[in-house]
């Protein structure tokens, strides 16, 4: 394989401030054998495209919501972090000894055990300080901590033997629950307190009103993590990969499922329609809890801990130093489907139904044909034609049928946009869809050259004062077209059509998710005005690692911003991406200058 250090990166503008100097890299660690996961549903860790990053500036791993928050702890830097669901951002620092074994946010409190001190730290949440320690230790430093019927309840005892309650009025242990030994995790749901035993391989169910143990139920072996939710409790059994399905009325294991991760460590976590599984070979899986299966799986880097709040999955990635926001839905929309499910529907006969099903393609290939598909939905029609438009240069092709799908085949050798349209044998045509050639070489768009290494993830972008980061998608097309036309120091009108955008936007995402290019756009809070957009992508110039241009919208020039932002995209690259020589063309030479260089060998 051939890994090629050579980028493209443009920038147009908003304020935001550097980002805080830290690798990229994970931190080193033995590396343990692959995961096998559940054939037939993975795909690229990288297809996961996050909403929002959090730079925890330490190794994050467990993780608690509260109201407008989320809480990580990093015990090798010895704090826990604040971060804001709506700004992106880690607003507080708490500093602790070793924090461990699970977070709670509760009674106006973050509850964070430490497993050098063996208490729990109470911090305050509306001051982010630490108002008391409570003697009372974990029973493991992988375990949990939780809150229910006005209580905290933690495992504590070195065997795993016992569960403490602690009331927060008095920060006082009230009762101790004796369990099974190797007890390590407690969860609160459906009014009753669950604790697996990861030595007996058994769920022990506590009442709270009684404080004692009123079932215990066997799973699969050693269940170590647990969660409540999409009307379940749910196990992650460590010895075989498994997660354990428990009816919390009838209270018993009702199905086990092979998600293929067992190995210590991971997480698990209910919510949003789906069960999620974060292990260390494989950092995201989906199961369906109707079906009682896995359905998306993501290997690659990332991963430890996973939570659900506040409408999105969170997943701390705790050897690159930096959590992750992503919308459920994002991944719901990367399953393999029909090209049908996005089709245009055409109406060609003006009767306000829809007659031909038109594929909306992603992007095409410059020098390999290009097929284009279409389902007819009326008999009545027929003769469909294809007609393209490459450079100016018109073509037809005509459809011939293949199973249910009509079938044209159009090669261009030149990028960049194909305008086509579908025509039936009455004259009538759809409306153009546009779809662009990839951004580069063909060596990288059809991975024959790697753009970034396999194990890359993401860095944390640069934070923002008041603009969230997007990629560059569909779903933007209004505002991304409108910063087109406000660039800053356009000499000329605006030549590229609104369709022509959406052939662009469509193209960014899928570079996006195969890791052969980088956009971004940068929006307003509200998202409703683009105010600067992020294009990284392989260099076609040798001698340099990364090429940066940077340009402005005109609101972004009128508000001074383009040196702020070119100190910080400066830094941004020098940080976080493994480039080490970068050009700056236009900035650090004329573009004359720059385009006279030799071309980068390409396969």
């Amino acid at each position: 394989m051939i890994i090629i250090r050579s980028v493209s990166l443009i920038v147009c503008a908003a304020v935001f401030a550097a980002a805080q100097q830290s690798s990229n890299a994970p931190a080193a660690r033995p590396p343990r054998p692959p995961q096998p996961g559940v054939p037939g549903v993975q795909q690229r860790m990288s297809m996961i495209v996050p909403d929002g990053q959090y730079d925890i500036g330490g190794g994050p791993d467990w993780m608690a919501a509260g109201d407008d928050m989320m809480w990580t702890n990093a015990k090798g830097q010895d704090f826990v972090a604040r971060m804001n669901p709506r700004t992106n951002e880690v607003v507080a620092r708490v500093k602790m000894t070793k924090p461990c074994s699970g977070l709670v946010v509760a009674a106006g409190s973050l509850w964070a055990p430490s497993c050098e001190e063996n208490v729990i730290y109470r911090i305050d949440t509306a001051t982010n300080t630490t108002v008391a320690k409570i003697p009372v230790g974990p029973a493991n430093t992988e375990g949990g901590i939780t809150f229910g019927a006005g209580s905290i309840w933690m495992p504590t005892n070195p065997k795993g033997i016992e569960v403490a309650r602690i009331d927060p009025a008095t920060n006082q242990v009230i009762a101790r629950v004796p369990v099974p030994p190797g007890s390590y995790t407690a969860i609160f749901g459906f009014g009753l307190i669950w604790v697996s035993s990861t030595e007996t391989s058994v769920v022990s169910v506590i009442h709270p009103d009684t404080n004692k143990v009123i079932a215990s139920i066997p799973v699969d072996k050693n269940p170590r993590f647990m969660s409540a939710g999409e009307g379940h409790i749910w196990t992650l059994n460590q010895a075989a990969g498994t997660v354990t399905k428990i009816d919390p009325y009838s209270k018993t294991a009702i199905a086990t499922i092979a998600v293929g991760v067992p190995g210590t460590g991971g997480d698990i976590a209910a919510g949003e329609g789906s069960v999620w599984v974060t292990a260390h070979s494989i950092p995201v899986s989906r199961i369906d809890p109707n079906t009682n299966s896995v359905v998306q799986q993501f290997p690659g880097p990332g991963g430890d801990a996973i939570r659900v709040a506040h409408g999105s999955v969170w997943l701390a990635n705790g050897r690159w130093r930096h959590t992750w926001r992503f919308q459920p839905a994002k991944l719901t929309r990367t399953v393999p489907s029909s090209w049908t499910v996005n089709a245009q529907h055409a109406d060609l006969d003006g009767d306000g139904k829809a007659d031909v099903l038109v594929e909306d393609l992603i992007t095409w290939f410059p020098g390999e044909p290009t097929r284009f598909r279409i389902r007819p939905l009326n008999a009545a029609l027929g003769g469909y034609t294809l007609k393209t438009t490459l450079n100016g240069k018109a073509a037809t092709s005509s459809f011939t049928k293949s199973g249910d799908e009509w079938v044209a085949t159009f090669q261009g050798n030149e990028p960049r946009w194909i305008h086509y349209s579908v025509c039936a044998g009455n004259g009538k045509c759809s409306p153009e869809l546009v779809v662009a050639s990839p951004t580069t070489a063909l060596s990288y768009a059809t991975k024959k050259m790697r753009f970034v290494p396999d194990d890359f993830l993401l860095p944390v972008v640069p934070a923002l004062k008041g603009y969230v980061w997007n990629i560059l998608e569909p779903t933007i097309l209004d505002q991304d077209y409108q910063a087109l036309v406000d660039r800053y120091q356009r000499t000329g009108p605006m030549n590229g059509t609104k369709a022509e955008d959406y052939g662009e936007l469509k193209r960014h995402e899928w570079e996006f998710q195969n890791q052969t290019a980088f956009a971004w756009g940068i929006l307003t809070p509200d998202k409703s005005l683009e105010v600067a957009c992020v294009y990284v992508n392989p260099s076609k110039k040798q001698g340099y690692d990364a090429q940066v241009r940077i340009w402005v919208t005109k609101q972004g020039a009128e508000a001074g911003l383009e040196p702020v932002l070119e100190a910080a995209v400066r830094e941004w690259i020098a940080t976080k991406w493994p480039f080490k020589k970068v050009a700056y063309p236009g900035r650090d030479m004329p573009m004359e200058k720059w385009n006279s260089l030799s071309d980068a060998t390409l396969e």
